[in-house]
C-alpha cells in the first residue's frame, strides 16, 4: 500500500502530525532503510516507510503470528520435499522456509483484517495530505 505525499511534506512534519492522532508513534532510521514512522497497534505494528513523494504502509505481525508461520514453513517445506523425494525429509533448517512461513502468515494476517487496514491507510492519508495540522 502506498500514500501519496502530494504537499512534499518532511517526515519531521508527518511524523508530528501522526503522533499527534497516534501518541505512541515512534521515528527511527533502521539500518540501509528510509526513515520510518512505527505505530504500535493492539499487538503489531504498522510501518510507515518515508520515500520522497510517497508513504510506503506495511506492517509487523504478532510475535506468535510470526512464530506460527515460520513452523507451518518449516512443515508447508517438509510436505513438498517428502513429495518431490518420495519419502519423509523432515526440513527445519534453511531461509526459504523461514521465508515462506512469513509471507504466508503476512498474507493470512492482512486478509483477515482488511477493514481495520483500509480504515488506518484512510486515516493516515488525511492526516498526510491535510493543509493543517490536528486533524
Amino acid at each position: 500500500m502506498q500514500i501519496t505525499n502530494s504537499q512534499s511534506k518532511s517526515v519531521q512534519q508527518i511524523f508530528s502530525e501522526v503522533q499527534q492522532h497516534f501518541p505512541k508513534a515512534q521515528l527511527k532510521k533502521p539500518f540501509l532503510s528510509p526513515q520510518t514512522i512505527i505505530i504500535p497497534h493492539d499487538n503489531f505494528k504498522y510501518l510507515l516507510r518515508y520515500k520522497q513523494h510517497y508513504l510506503q504502509v506495511d506492517f509487523i505481525p504478532p510475535v506468535m503470528w510470526i512464530i506460527g508461520g515460520m513452523l507451518a514453513g518449516f512443515a508447508l517445506f517438509t510436505v513438498v520435499l517428502s513429495l518431490i523425494f518420495q519419502q519423509l525429509i523432515i526440513s527445519f533448517g534453511g531461509a526459504i522456509p523461514v521465508i515462506i512461513g512469513l509471507l504466508l502468515i503476512k498474507v493470512v494476517f492482512k486478509s483477515t483484517r482488511k477493514d481495520e487496514f483500509k480504515s488506518f491507510e484512510d486515516e493516515t492519508n488525511i492526516l498526510v495530505n491535510s493543509n493543517h495540522q490536528g486533524i
